[in-house]
């Protein structure tokens, strides 16, 4: 075969095999855009009974020009039920935003096994309506991952900010001493399972240049727990009798008792009243002969007065008893 008609039947022949997929290409015109979820799992090995776990999932477009339905399905045998979205699960994505957060909670029963559990949930796009001309609608999808595990209950947490607030130096008043008051601030995160957070908080505190140790002092409240999974700030109140001035103090953050963090952080004292909205401490930061001192003073009177009441009492009991053994008077006839 001549090689010159060789190449002019290839042309030909492939120009034939594009004519169909140009007129495609113009003919179906495209109606959603590309499609993505972030993150594609829903993922803790740390749940236990009676959890409630939340994770947060993006969804992606690229061309936002319509809107778009979306309908989530799941295939998670056995724990179908522990799931729920936010949105639920046929909702639309309105036209305009790229991205359309969702919330997916998974509650944990009760009598969860303990063991892990698996499965997938699917999120399929498509069209509200079909575009006139007769253009092709494409639904697209994605699926996020489920892996799970119900294990017994967790203890731990993270520490990720701390700070410590202005305050003043203590006051006395009514001849009682009333420190002053350090609030310390934790940002929490609870890796555990269940509500949780710093046990206590001590504080070392020394002079400026680390040389020596002034104070050591520790929480007088109970500090609030996080949620599991969670991440909130706490406070911790720490009574100080420091006068004003520059401190260091090395800290300690207990979970149960061991340290779960120890650092050093400044601690300004200033003067009585130059702290706005500043609120000092009560009867709860007294110290011990202080507090004994106030229920001395609060107890003396309340046993004066039961001690008086005490002898009355007892007094007229005496006169009633005498009177019921004297004879009445004898008549003479």
């Amino acid at each position: 075969m001549n090689l010159a008609l060789f190449r002019r039947r290839i042309v030909r022949h492939g120009a034939l095999l594009l004519i169909p997929v140009v007129l495609l290409l113009v003919i179906a015109e495209p109606v959603v855009a590309g499609f993505g979820i972030t993150p594609p799992y829903v993922d803790n090995q740390r749940l236990t009974r009676g959890t409630v776990y939340e994770q947060k999932i993006l969804l992606v477009r690229s061309d936002p020009t319509d809107d778009l339905r979306a309908q989530i399905t799941y295939n998670i045998p056995e724990i179908e039920s522990w799931f729920t979205v936010d949105r639920g699960t046929d909702f639309i994505m309105p036209k305009g935003e790229r991205q359309v957060p969702i919330v997916i909670r998974v509650t944990v029963p009760e009598d969860a096994q303990f063991r892990k559990y698996g499965g997938a949930i699917r999120i399929r796009t498509s069209p509200t309506e079909q575009r006139s001309g007769g253009g092709v609608s494409i639904a697209l999808g994605a699926q996020v991952d489920v892996n799970l595990e119900v294990v017994d209950k967790i203890l731990d947490f993270v520490v990720r900010r701390i700070r410590v607030s202005d305050l003043e130096t203590g006051r006395t008043k009514w001849g009682l001493f009333f420190p002053g008051k350090i609030r310390f601030l934790m940002t929490i995160e609870n890796t555990g399972n269940v509500e949780y957070g710093p046990t206590r908080v001590v504080f070392d505190i020394y002079d400026n240049d680390l040389e020596t140790l002034l104070e050591t002092t520790e929480n007088t409240n109970e500090i609030d727990r996080v949620p599991p999974f969670g991440t909130a700030e706490v406070v911790a109140e720490l009574p100080t009798r420091l006068t004003p001035g520059l401190y260091r103090a090395k800290y300690s953050i207990y979970n149960g008792d061991i340290v779960a963090q120890t650092n050093e952080v400044s601690v300004g004292v200033s003067n009585v009243g130059s702290v706005l909205g500043y609120v000092g401490y009560s009867f709860d930061g007294l110290s011990l002969s202080d507090k004994l001192k106030v229920a001395a003073v609060l107890f003396i009177p309340i046993l004066l007065f039961a001690v008086f009441a005490f002898f009355i009492i007892r007094t007229r009991r005496r006169m009633m008893r005498r009177a019921r053994r004297v004879p009445p008077p004898q008549r003479y006839q």
